[in-house]
């Protein structure tokens, strides 16, 4: 009984002292990131802090075993007389109460950091069924907790003493899943429809320029590839990858001696376009993510996946809508590939028709035949056989 009685004081406690462990652990690293900007290697504050962290852990626990002591030399537990029952349903409801709280307050805090407005034709549908989706389980969440909490509070072994038993109800039991499948089977259904779009293709409209290009990625770069005037981009095989031939292409290939590589690594894509992205990798799994357009799919060494996608917004129009004059839409990679995944990004750039055609007219194909040698004049004389 005592064993457990300290086992109880712990418990109370350690919430408390968590709490103020990662306050102290958040200011250290705050202050920590603050100086290692201007400190040399050795940080004497850095020293400092650690020697603090070892002091907060030996008081704690010279806390618990202090009590320990006084509770075997005295024989007084302060906990004795406590309903340990209703105490712990009483901290239930706090820490319950407080964790619904923190999910009504990050929801309002942490809303300025959701991705804008979808900036892809298939990406509108999506944003519906992703706010659909949370506009069912948000309320759920919160229902199915309050319930939850309500047994806790009912069902403590205080005024009512157990639940009752009931063997089976098939009223009930059919209830509960028709309310549980029925959401889950909509959005299934749509989920599959939706999603569909940017990995099977979409098709063009009447009159809709198309555009196709690479995306390759490899540990840790992304490099782009774009059709040339053909509109068709050439082979490539893994074997050829080596020297300036970064990408491996075919040069034999009549269709990729207009590649294009761009010389800054960045991505053009035309508002309005059907563009299709040709997406593999060199080494590693990596994950193809435009987030601002609602476009994700697999780089898979050894395979070629294909997404495509509609731009709606250009970079210029979504600075606007921001009142960010500095946005940019990005490329980033969504799979953890190694030490340096965070350089897996890239800039993308959304605009108008004439001026992506100004751009790709500045880029030079990757295939640059040798040029052969001019037959130099003789520059220096030769010498006078009479001299």
């Amino acid at each position: 009984m005592k064993r457990m009685r300290w086992i109880g004081a712990m418990g109370l406690a350690a919430p408390l002292w968590a709490q103020i462990g990662a306050a102290a652990k958040d200011r250290a690293a705050e202050i920590a990131m603050e100086a290692a900007k201007s400190a040399p290697a050795f940080s004497w504050e850095s020293l400092l802090w650690k020697v603090v962290w070892l002091e907060v852990i030996a008081v704690i626990l010279l806390s618990f075993l202090l009590v320990r002591v006084v509770i075997r030399a005295t024989g007084w537990d302060p906990f004795a007389s406590w309903d340990r029952d209703k105490n712990n349903m009483r901290l239930w409801m706090l820490v319950g109460g407080a964790f619904l709280l923190l999910v009504l307050w990050s929801a309002s805090h942490y809303s300025d950091n959701f991705l804008p407005e979808s900036a892809s034709r298939h990406g509108v549908p999506i944003a519906r069924l992703t706010w659909g989706i949370v506009s069912f389980t948000y309320p759920a969440f919160f229902i199915v907790h309050l319930m939850l909490f309500y047994m806790v509070w009912r069902y403590y072994n205080g005024r009512v003493r157990s639940a009752t038993y009931m063997e089976t109800h098939h009223g009930l039991e059919r209830g509960a899943l028709i309310a549980i499948s029925t959401p889950v089977v909509i959005i299934a259904v749509a989920g599959i429809y939706v999603w569909s779009q940017p990995v099977h293709g979409q098709s063009p409209e009447p009159g809709q320029k198309e555009i196709e290009l690479e995306v390759v990625a490899e540990q840790f770069q992304w490099r782009a590839r774009y059709a040339g005037q053909d509109g068709k981009l050439g082979r490539y095989h893994y074997k050829l990858i080596g020297g300036d031939n970064v990408l491996g292409i075919d040069f034999t290939d009549v269709k990729a001696q207009d590649d294009i590589i761009p010389q800054l690594k960045e991505i053009h894509l035309p508002v309005g376009a059907l563009v299709t992205i040709h997406v593999r990798s060199k080494d590693v799994l990596h994950s193809l993510y435009l987030p601002h357009f609602r476009t994700h799919i697999y780089a898979v060494p050894g395979q070629k996946n294909k997404v495509t996608l509609v731009p709606t917004i250009t970079t210029r129009e979504m600075r606007k809508k921001l009142g960010d004059p500095n946005f940019d839409y990005e490329l980033a990679c969504n799979q953890l590939c190694g030490g340096a995944h965070y350089n897996m990004r890239m800039k993308v750039v959304v605009e108008s028709w004439e001026e992506y055609e100004a751009w790709l007219r500045q880029q030079k194909p990757a295939y640059q035949p040798a040029q052969p040698q001019p037959v130099q004049a003789e520059l220096r004389m030769k010498p006078n056989q009479n001299s």
